[in-house]
């Protein structure tokens, strides 16, 4: 079954599952307890129904996740190994403004000296 499909189902479902709880809710509401719980069962078995349309879902889902996560953690470390470059290359940014900073400062004192 493709995805539009599945989406169809889904929203049947959910229709099913409004138009039986609101049943359920008049019935109870009129006093008609046996109506009201036999359309509460109904409710149940559709809910039931969704929640199977779903789990189905996340299994196809993770048989295909489970093709990507290599994919996905080779990803990972090269995020990761960009990541410490960037601060590598901050603490070289940071060394060489300290650095100049020195520099300035023996310049400072030179000049003192000098003048």
């Amino acid at each position: 079954m493709d995805n539009d499909k599945i989406d169809e189902a889904f929203r049947a479902l959910h229709d099913a599952l409004k138009c039986a709880q609101l049943l359920y809710m008049d019935l109870r509401d009129s006093g008609d307890a046996t109506g009201a719980a036999n359309a509460k069962l109904r409710a149940d078995r559709i809910q039931n129904e969704i929640d199977n349309l779903v789990s189905k879902e996340l299994t196809e889902w993770q048989k295909g996740a489970e093709d990507l996560i290599p994919q996905l953690t080779q990803a990972a470390a090269n995020a990761q190994k960009a990541v410490e470059e960037v601060e590598n290359d901050v603490r070289n940014v940071q060394s060489v403004v300290s650095a100049m900073q020195t520099l300035d400062d023996a310049i400072g004192v030179a000049m003192k000296f000098v003048g």
